[in-house]
């Protein structure tokens, strides 16, 4: 059933990605998972106490990640195999997307620090804001097995590590692409994550999710690469005509899965299915995962900043005035839409003005190179 025949041909016959349906509603719905599974533990008792599925939040991060593999490769796959697209132009592309708002965004981690130690107010949690780690994730390298700790925004080690996929994208493809057996390559995808997992088991004592973030590219990397292997199977007639129920049987056996235990190898394959069965749905053209969409990256970067000065204010709030329990919980539940509202605000106001501000510029200075070489050769 998955054998799509050989050559850039087929793999470039893939239809192209429809944006504004399930998989922009995805991922918000992960990246708001994540959201959630960094304020757990500040809430007025524990999340992860009432319930281990909540301590799973870092199943949403591999989502993330395999996500992002298969929508690259469906959005630049057809380019990429046929040589329109080339190696530097596509790491360029991606570089610009993401890390002129990381330093935006670590710009205010910095501002909000200084300001509140001018002060004289003490962060809750101060090893996050050493200055030894500031300078690796300045240039999106604390991922490469760079010494150190973790602090200011420490999410954005995914970054990191998918920059090094990226570069390692276009290459990828092109061998994905010529291969006649896309699910034989999965399954060795899969099994290849597996021994790598197993083996920082073996090393280190813990899953690879649980490694120290320096240690990013071992997590990050692979799971990009198992996105970019689903995103080569063929989009069958039936998957095509199920997607939507194919798609919701698998986020609902996920979480129910999480209430039972913990089943990771079991939950990435139902993700993996979830991705696959989402990229196989027609085009939808739903205007509020569209914009839900546009907010997931948003979300990403800004949510520890807010979730630091949020629950500062309510500690604040509860020295002075001593919270009752229900408004503690309260107050903890607003935490949600108060970062989304944060994310909404920074995508306005500062990455999408950014990113038309530096399409403008490469759109220029693409014009003025090709104006040059015609006065070259005239």
């Amino acid at each position: 059933m998955f054998n799509a025949g050989t050559g850039f041909a087929q793999a470039s016959a893939t239809p192209v990605l429809s944006r504004d349906g399930p998989l922009d509603a995805l991922r918000f719905l992960a990246a708001l998972f994540i959201v959630l599974y960094h304020v757990a533990e500040r809430a007025p008792v524990s999340l992860f106490s009432l319930s281990p599925a909540f301590g799973r939040g870092y199943l949403a991060t591999d989502f993330f990640l395999m996500l992002s593999g298969y929508v690259l490769a469906r959005t630049y796959g057809a380019r990429v195999a046929n040589s329109e697209v080339d190696t530097w132009t596509f790491l360029k592309r991606r570089v610009q997307r993401i890390w002129p708002p990381h330093l935006v965004m670590l710009a205010l981690f910095v501002a909000f620090f200084l300001a509140t130690t001018a002060v004289g107010l003490a962060p809750q949690n101060p090893q996050w804001f050493q200055w030894d780690p500031l300078l690796p994730q300045i240039f999106l390298v604390q991922a490469w097995f760079v010494p150190g700790t973790s602090g200011w925004n420490m999410p954005t080690w995914t970054l990191s590590a998918l920059i090094v996929a990226y570069a390692l994208f276009p290459m990828v493809w092109r061998k994905v692409a010529a291969s006649s057996r896309p699910l034989r390559l999965l399954a060795m995808g899969v099994c290849a994550w597996v021994i790598i997992d197993q083996a920082a088991l073996m090393a280190f004592g813990v899953h690879g999710y649980q490694l120290p973030l320096r240690f990013g590219l071992i997590r990050g990397v692979p799971l990009f690469l198992i996105g970019v292997l689903v995103a080569r199977l063929p989009v069958t007639r039936l998957a095509e005509q199920q997607a939507l129920p194919l798609a919701v049987t698998s986020l609902a056996i996920v979480i129910g899965v999480q209430a039972l235990g913990n089943f990771d190898y079991f939950s990435l394959a139902l993700l993996a299915f979830l991705i696959y069965a989402a990229g196989a749905s027609k085009p939808r053209a739903w205007r509020w995962a569209g914009a839900a969409g546009r907010l997931s990256f948003p979300l990403f970067l800004t949510n520890t900043l807010t979730a630091v000065v949020w629950f500062g204010l309510v500690r604040m709030l509860d020295a002075k005035l001593g919270l009752p329990i229900a408004a503690q919980w309260t107050l903890w539940a607003l935490a949600i839409p108060a970062t989304i509202i944060a994310a909404w605000l920074f995508e306005r106001l500062v990455d999408a003005p950014l990113q038309t501000w530096i399409k403008s510029r490469s759109r220029s200075g693409g014009a003025l190179a090709v104006g040059k070489m015609r006065e070259a050769s005239a």
